[in-house]
């Protein structure tokens, strides 16, 4: 009996298949539905495709509260209140410095900050207000 390869739907004629999800593959088919790299290891999968680890957490797992963009496990991150943010997205509104942990800050909406500087500066300047 000759197996169909699931990625490639042409017959496996190799020595060995790989079998994956219930379905059976050649080697150099097990890739990452994203960025297409071989899945040699460990894949995770989702409505049938496959994925590294690192794309599969980028379009499935926990979203930074800044731009909406996925998180990969590798990613440092920094949280504030009940939300997490990419290091590049947890900057002051105002002069676009990067936030650092326990710093003090001031939550403008769900998504922007201002560092203590920048929020003084503000509260000092007569008749202006932060944004």
């Amino acid at each position: 009996m000759i197996m169909t390869c699931a990625g490639c739907d042409r017959a496996i004629l190799d020595k060995f298949l790989l079998t994956v999800l219930d379905r059976t593959w050649h080697a150099e088919c097990v890739r990452c539905a994203d960025c297409r790299n071989i899945l040699a290891e460990r894949c995770f999968s989702r409505d049938g495709k496959l994925y590294c680890r690192t794309d599969f957490f980028r379009r499935y797992g926990t979203k930074c509260g800044g731009c909406g963009q996925g998180l990969s496990p590798t990613d440092l991150v920094r949280k504030a209140r009940d939300k997490v943010y990419h290091l590049r997205c947890f900057t002051c509104a105002l002069c676009r410095r990067q936030l650092s942990t326990g710093e003090e800050l001031y939550l403008l909406d769900d998504a922007r900050f201002l560092c203590k500087e920048d929020f003084i500066r503000g509260k000092s300047a007569p008749g202006k207000k932060p944004n």
